[in-house]
């Protein structure tokens, strides 16, 4: 027997993956979108961070300012 011959298999068809593909709804008034909520976390905390940030800043810029 030769070890050199490539990796044979059987040809089958093609497979769909149809659970990924969204399902038709006839009436597109009724569609409701679920979306993870915690996917909005990382840019709301970004968010968060550079206002706090920015804040932070202003109050030492204006702290160290001569008493006038």
């Amino acid at each position: 027997m030769d070890s050199n011959l490539p990796a044979t298999r059987e040809e089958t068809g093609l497979a769909l993956d149809t659970a990924a593909q969204p399902q038709v709804d006839h009436n597109p008034q009724e569609q409701t979108v679920q979306q993870n909520v915690s996917v909005a976390l990382l840019p709301l905390a970004i968010i968060a961070f550079l206002v706090v940030s920015f804040v932070a800043a202003a109050w030492t810029f204006l702290a160290a300012l001569p008493a006038s």
